[in-house]
């Protein structure tokens, strides 16, 4: 990128100061809602840890790529990788946070197992033990470590934290298709139902969840056809799907002094297509 390039994009990327003063770190961050969160805290003053799995080549490069983006951009940010159903990995990376910036008040929880269609289609009653096991594995246990590493930094950030998990509105309707992956996110809303008034309690953590509706990420639009993913979108009442930066923005509110009366809620973010 030169740097005149830079320049002006900096310039477009503005901070307003919403998250001024504030360290957040977030997991699945190399993916594309991930990115667009990274990227948004960062404009508005964040310190931003970018987590990856690093499981693979491809994730490291992914991670990195994601943070150097950013400093380019003139952003303070730094990658961290752990595989999230492995606590001792978690708490890891989430040190190195702290030892790098000295605080941490903000974790958005997205890494997740990718949702291909092949595992969608598949049929629920036939599951094995291992096929259940790798989206709760990851979507769940993953944001549970995340919480129990995260929550007493927070706590010592003159109790002062807030946690995002991930949902889907699947998991909250009720979706025999997908149902590895339905099962997992409900299991955050649960997550979050039953833990948040302990943590703002004891912690002074608020504990919220998104639940996301069908969004056009790389990921998910591969699995799609054209004339497929059009007959998805038409059954949007919006008439058009979430864009990474739809969720970003709640990620935002949730995560900002704008929701400091906001406790374990889900907040359904899918242009309408389902209504709590």
């Amino acid at each position: 990128m030169s740097s005149k390039l830079i320049a002006q994009t900096a310039q477009d990327a503005k901070r307003t100061g919403r998250l001024e003063g504030q360290v957040a770190i977030i997991s699945g961050g190399s993916g594309g809602i991930g990115k667009a969160t990274a990227l948004l805290f960062a404009k508005e003053g964040a310190k931003v840890a970018v987590h990856f799995s690093g499981l693979t080549d491809a994730s490291t490069k992914k991670g990195n790529d994601a943070v150097s983006k950013l400093k380019d951009l003139g952003f303070e940010a730094m990658p961290v990788h752990a595989n999230v159903s492995n606590y001792s990995e978690v708490k890891k990376a989430v040190d190195q946070v702290v030892n790098q910036w000295g605080k941490l008040s903000l974790a958005v929880c997205y890494a997740g197992l990718p949702s291909e269609m092949k595992f969608w289609k598949e049929d629920p009653l036939e599951l094995s033990d291992d096929d259940l096991h790798s989206a709760v594995d990851v979507d769940f246990v993953g944001s549970y470590h995340f919480l129990k590493a995260c929550k007493d930094y927070m706590k010592d950030n003159d109790r002062y934290g807030k946690i995002v998990l991930t949902s889907s509105t699947p998991a909250i309707y009720g979706e025999g298709l997908g149902y590895r992956f339905a099962l997992a996110k409900e299991l955050n809303r649960m997550t979050v139902k039953s833990l948040a008034t302990k943590l703002i309690r004891d912690y002074g953590v608020y504990l919220n969840v998104i639940a996301p509706g069908t969004v056009e990420t790389p990921a998910n639009r591969r699995n799609y056809s054209d004339e497929e993913w059009d007959e998805l979108v038409s059954g949007i009442p919006i008439a058009k799907a979430g864009t990474p930066e739809d969720i970003a923005n709640v990620a935002l509110f949730l995560c900002s002094h704008d929701s400091d009366y906001v406790v374990g809620q889900t907040i359904v973010v899918d242009g309408g297509e389902f209504r709590l």
